[in-house]
């Protein structure tokens, strides 16, 4: 049988920085770095998930700002995630992981290009993210 899963994620601004923060190695896609988020459950608004998730993954408390793109990918043959990414404005720069996550890294663009997932990557240039971004 094949799912369907939605989930949020957020580009998580801080000043000039953005927020990645790298899978536990014991997970799936572990080592690998990404924006934080996770699934919509039930009932939820995707913009209520997204502010719990990141809250639940990063102890930061964030405003949702606007959606940057929807995208989807198959994470199995039988299994594909719809992706709605926003832009979030953190209160502060104080993470706290969750045990989803081994690190963090407030990252310049420089570094995000460098960090994030091909896939990621990909998506951020298609939907031209990097212009978007508060810099310095």
């Amino acid at each position: 049988m094949s799912t369907i899963v939605t989930a949020v994620k957020g580009i998580v601004q801080y000043g000039t920085h953005s927020l990645i923060v790298q899978r536990a190695a014991a997970d799936s896609g572990g080592g690998t770095w990404e924006c934080p988020g996770g699934k919509i459950d039930f009932g939820e608004l995707p913009e209520d998930s997204l502010i719990r998730e990141i809250q639940e993954e990063t102890g930061l408390t964030v405003t949702v700002d606007r959606i940057a793109y929807a995208s989807s990918l198959m994470t199995h043959p039988d299994r594909q995630v719809i992706l709605l990414v926003y832009f979030c404005t953190a209160t502060t720069q104080t993470v706290e992981l969750s045990d989803e996550h081994d690190d963090y890294i407030w990252a310049d663009e420089s570094t995000l290009r460098q960090q994030i997932a091909p896939n990621i990557l990909a998506d951020f240039e298609r939907y031209q993210i990097f212009p978007q971004l508060i810099s310095s």
